[in-house]
Parts: structure tokens; C-alpha cells; sequence
């Protein structure tokens, strides 16, 4: 184990550097391989030098005073080798990543998904079924899929004529049919309507598009409240590499411009994986009451490399974070819906306004047993390799709130923990059970008992429960990353 100094000291000196030991290169078919140890040795030198956990990690030997890397890397092919034997020892991290096509930053940052835009879901029709039904959990604004015309609560019945999609079928078949809504492959679905029950086909191909992450917005009078409404899918920048408002701006001013007056508010990020932390920060400042206009919203845990570096002081990268309320939104209280898939940024808003007013969250009960949402706490900035191949992701830094909790790698916990998805209905419907459930406490004060929530039925009249949703095998489908316009390493630790 080095000494504290010895190793800050050289992993500053590492990372400025940018000083990976090279292999020898004796031929031109060598440099594929080349840039493959390359970008292994760097994952773990990132590790070393961001990673949250760094004083858990194994350290490398010393050659004079600089770290020898491949004392450690080089009984590993690759950096997803790297990163997964390093999770042995730091054990809460199950997010850091590497990112070898370069498509997160531009997620993100630019709003732009490359897929059909719909996300699958496998249904019981009854508690006591033995297999599921795939259905079409939500669809993305503007997306492939939204165009094609599939909606929320449809039935896929076959695939590209393969009628095998039921769970039992997919699950024997590492579920290949529903993963192709994630890819860029022509689909020729036949569905079944949640509307009238008729059945159509639909084709859509997976392609690059525009992300609109406020699939709905709305102001509906309830008992004689006025109560808001937004469906917001994720956290994608509100502002471009120079720091300017950009479209998403104004389309989140314009929603709470149409929220002033309201009495009560509903915020629906049950399928928000998280995204930019500028983005969460903007949502928190419009929710905060205007008595805690200025007040601390979060701050920032890091490693004794970051903190030595002096990256927590105020003004620096990690340093505290003050709400700037600018809005005259003035509510004492929020609703937030949530499942698993709510997660990151989206914890952070809801963790971060916990001191400062009443917060409401609406969670369900999934298949494992969980109540609450994903439970990140942390996130991460890109790393550029220094030989432009690929960036990596690694956990750099934890949140905590005014009251200094940030310990929710478990999830939030929900002040209504068995509330339900309605498939067959669509999002904002007041009708929708977890958006039902707000509006029953927003006038009764109580939430439903247990058991009538767990009277789950469809527009047919038949239980519907949840199996298994499927996502995308990416890692950073719940991030939360810092963007700044230093992004590149050397930059951030000046």
C-alpha cells in the first residue's frame, strides 16, 4: 500500500501526464493491439486517480516513483476486465464503465438516441400465471417508434413473424426478439391495441433521433385544485458546451411558465434514468420554495486525490452546490412518481429538496421485493483516453443533502411504497394508478390502503402484473454525469 502523498503524487503526475508505459510496437499490425492495452492500463489509472472508492482498489507496484500499471493490469485483455476485477474490491461500484464508441456525451449532451425508441415489458395476466405477454411499456417522444404509431399498453404478438415472444419463449432466448428494440433493425410488429383490442401492423426501424424527454404536461382541475402534471423521461443538458441555454431550456421554461398558479405538483420520472447534473440542479431550483431561495442544495464527496487537489473548495468542480431559484413557484409541496428505473439525477433532485419542503414519493413494489427507486447516489464525468479511443466513466463522486445523507445505494424509499403502473392507460391519464394514487392523497390526505392497491386490472377486466421490463445492456442507462466546458482531464484538476 503507498503512502497517501507518494501516491497522490503520482497519480497527479500520471494523469497530467497522461504518461500510460507503452509496449513496444514492432510491426503495423501491432497497433490494434496496442491501443487495446492502451486503453486497458488507462481504465485502471482513471480507477486509481477518480474512482470514489480508490483507497479500497489494489494497488500497483512502484518502479522509482512512478505506479507500474501493468503489475496489476496485465492478466487482463481488456479494460471491461480491468473494471470488473476492480468492483471486487470496490464493491458498491456496480455503474463505472467504459464507453469504447464514444455515444454517451452525445446522449446526453446532445439529446440524440440511436434506437427504435420503445421500451418492452413482460405482463402476467394474472397473479397466478406461469408465463407473461410482452408488451410495449413507453415510447419516446419523437422517436422511431412514436412515429410509427406503437403507444404505451399495446401487446406485441409477433416480431418479424416470430410469434414466440412470450417470456418463457425469450427468457430460453436471452430475450434476442425484444432486445431488437434497441437496435437499428427494421421491426415488423403485429400488436394488439390497449384502446379497442384490434389488431394491426406496424413497422418501425431503429434509428438515430431527437430525444423531447417532457412526454407530457398538463394542468387539470381536481376537486377543485388546480394540479400539474409532467411525464420527464431524462436528464438531458439544458445548456450547450459553452454554458448557453439550449432548446431543452426553454421547452422546461415554458412548462413551469404553464405551472404558475398551480396548487399542487406532480413530477413523473418513473422511467428517468438520470442524466446531466446541470439539468437536475435547474428542476430542483424550480420546485425549491422561495424561502430557501439560496440555500445549500448539495455537496460533493470525493478521494483523497480529488480533495488534496482542492477540487472541493467553493468555485472549484466539486465544490458546494446553492439552489438559485429564479421562478415565483411557490409550493410547499411535490409529488415525484418512481420505479427501478428512477435513478441518479433523478435521486438527486429528490433527495436534494427533502430538507426544504414536503416531498411525496410514489414508488412500487417490484418483483424482487424492492419499494423504492434505483439507488445512485453517484456519478461521473467522461475521461477521454489519451490516444482518442473510447472514454471511460468512472465513479467519482457522491451527493449528499443538507442533512449530509446521501447513503441510498439501496434507493429511496417512498411515503407510498405499493402503488402500480396502469400499462393499459397512458401517461398524465388522471385515471392511471401511481398518478391516481397522488391525486387520492393530494384530497384525502391518506394514501389507499395496501390491499386496494394491490387490485391490479386492465381495461379488460384481467389482472395485470408485472414479469420482468427489459432494457438496453448498457451501463449508463441510469447515470449521472458532470458535464462542464473542461471536460478533458488534465483541465479538471488544474
Amino acid at each position: 500500500m503507498f503512502k497517501k502523498k507518494i501516491l497522490v503524487g503520482a497519480l497527479l503526475a500520471l494523469v497530467v501526464a497522461a504518461s500510460c508505459k507503452k509496449d513496444p510496437v514492432n510491426t503495423e499490425t501491432d497497433k490494434d493491439a496496442e491501443k487495446e492495452i492502451l486503453f486497458r492500463d488507462s481504465a485502471y489509472y482513471y480507477s486509481l486517480a477518480l474512482s470514489l472508492w480508490t483507497d479500497k482498489l489494489p494497488q500497483p507496484k512502484l518502479i522509482g516513483n512512478e505506479p507500474d500499471l501493468k503489475s496489476f493490469t496485465g492478466k487482463f485483455k481488456t479494460a471491461e476486465e480491468v473494471l470488473d476485477e476492480l468492483r471486487k474490491s470496490a464493491t458498491l461500484d456496480r455503474f463505472s464503465f467504459v464507453d469504447r464508441a464514444g455515444t454517451v456525451s452525445e446522449e446526453i449532451q446532445q439529446g440524440v438516441y440511436k434506437e427504435t425508441g420503445a421500451t418492452p415489458i413482460f405482463l402476467l395476466e394474472s397473479a397466478g400465471s406461469t408465463n407473461a405477454n410482452l408488451y410495449i411499456r413507453y415510447v419516446q417522444k419523437n422517436s422511431p417508434a412514436a412515429k410509427a404509431g406503437l403507444i404505451r399498453g399495446m401487446r406485441v404478438v409477433s416480431i418479424n413473424g416470430d410469434t414466440k415472444v412470450d417470456y418463457n419463449s425469450e427468457s430460453a432466448n436471452e430475450f434476442k426478439n425484444a432486445m431488437k428494440f434497441f437496435s437499428g433493425e427494421t421491426l415488423k410488429l403485429v400488436v394488439i391495441s390497449p384502446v379497442d383490442g384490434k389488431e394491426s401492423t406496424i413497422t418501425v426501424t431503429g434509428d438515430a433521433y431527437q430525444i423531447d424527454p417532457i412526454m407530457v404536461n398538463k394542468v387539470i382541475d381536481h376537486n377543485g385544485k388546480k394540479v400539474g402534471y409532467m411525464a420527464y423521461t431524462s436528464f438531458v443538458n439544458l445548456y450547450n458546451n459553452q454554458g448557453q441555454p439550449n432548446s431543452y431550456h426553454t421547452a422546461m421554461e415554458n412548462v413551469f411558465k404553464a405551472f404558475e398558479g398551480v396548487d399542487e405538483l406532480v413530477i413523473d420520472l418513473r422511467y428517468n434514468g438520470g442524466g446531466s447534473t446541470w439539468s437536475a440542479e435547474y428542476l430542483a431550483n424550480q420546485l425549491v420554495p422561495t424561502t430557501h431561495a439560496k440555500a445549500l442544495m448539495y455537496k460533493y464527496k470525493v478521494n483523497y486525490v480529488l480533495e488534496d487537489a482542492g477540487l472541493l473548495q467553493p468555485g472549484k468542480a466539486f465544490g458546494p452546490v446553492y439552489f438559485d431559484k429564479k421562478n415565483t413557484l411557490n409550493l410547499k409541496r411535490v409529488y415525484f412518481l418512481g420505479t427501478k428505473q428512477t435513478a441518479s439525477a433523478s435521486e438527486l433532485v429528490i433527495n436534494s429538496l427533502k430538507p426544504y419542503m414536503d416531498v411525496q414519493l410514489i414508488t412500487v413494489r417490484g418483483n424482487d421485493g424492492s419499494i423504492g427507486t434505483y439507488g445512485k447516489p453517484v456519478g461521473f464525468f467522461e475521461s477521454k483516453a489519451v490516444h482518442g479511443y473510447g472514454s471511460y466513466y468512472i465513479t467519482s463522486f457522491q451527493m449528499v443533502n443538507k442533512d449530509e445523507f446521501g447513503d441510498y445505494f439501496n434507493g429511496l424509499k417512498g411515503e407510498k411504497t405499493d402503488s402500480y403502473e396502469s400499462f393499459a392507460l397512458q401517461l398524465g391519464d388522471p385515471n392511471e394508478r401511481m398518478f391516481s394514487d397522488a391525486l387520492y392523497h393530494i384530497t384525502n390526505g391518506t394514501y389507499r390502503s395496501a390491499s386496494a392497491s394491490m387490485r391490479r386490472t386492465t381495461k379488460s377486466g384481467k389482472p395485470e402484473m408485472e414479469a420482468t421490463s427489459i432494457q438496453p445492456q448498457t451501463p449508463h442507462i441510469t447515470g449521472m454525469f458532470k458535464f462542464s466546458n473542461e471536460q478533458n482531464l488534465k483541465n479538471i484538476l488544474k
